[in-house]
């Protein structure tokens, strides 16, 4: 272990966690960061640290050695707390904050928060284009019939005069498609620029 990461949040898992539930509990944070489902630049990396976590809590010895060193950290990180409150925030040579017990929680977070930070348009375009402008034409079409079904059965006197306003959830989803598909640098929306020209 390089640096020491609480695997027991990693995967979050109680500490009196058992095998199946550490199984369990791998199996779907790796479905999530699994680098070939993760684009993120750290995923890797992160990737990683959820097997190792993996590896030391699935084998009892190992387990057993890291829950020692686990608890020496808690317990290191309870008397640093307790000498900040009695001396105040100047304590020097605080054996927690010190280099060799890294704070492994706020390192962690910021790496977890990297890998999962929110999808963009942009990423979920660059991961399957085709799919991306499919979704958009898609609901264009789907526009389309609205609209012509609403007005064309309003003309037919198919049904009473106000349904025509549902054709204007058709014009939205024409509109919302259309700037979707024109949002992307694709084939339609460089086709749409020649023609513009």
């Amino acid at each position: 272990m390089h640096m020491l990461y609480d695997f027991y949040k990693i995967l979050e898992i109680p500490r009196t966690a058992g095998l199946d539930d550490i199984k369990k509990a791998y199996r779907l944070k790796a479905k999530l960061v699994h680098p070939d489902v993760n684009n993120s630049p750290k995923a890797n990396e992160v990737f990683a640290i959820v097997s190792e976590a993996y590896e030391i809590l699935t084998d009892e010895k190992t387990r057993y050695l890291y829950d020692i060193k686990l608890d020496q950290i808690d317990t290191e990180k309870t008397h640093a707390e307790r000498k900040k409150q009695y001396y105040g925030s100047s304590i020097k040579n605080d054996s927690y904050s010190n280099a060799l017990h890294p704070n492994f929680q706020s390192d962690w977070s910021s790496l977890n928060n990297y890998v999962y930070k929110e999808k963009t348009d942009e990423d979920y375009y660059r991961q399957s284009p085709w799919l991306y402008n499919l979704f958009f034409v898609s609901g264009i079409l789907i526009g389309f019939i609205i609209i012509i079904v609403m007005i064309t059965g309003t003309i037919r006197n198919y049904w009473p005069f106000p349904f025509v306003l549902i054709s204007i959830s058709g014009f939205i989803l024409v509109r919302e498609g259309w700037k979707g598909i024109m949002g992307k640098n694709n084939f339609l929306s460089k086709v749409y620029k020649l023609i513009k020209k």
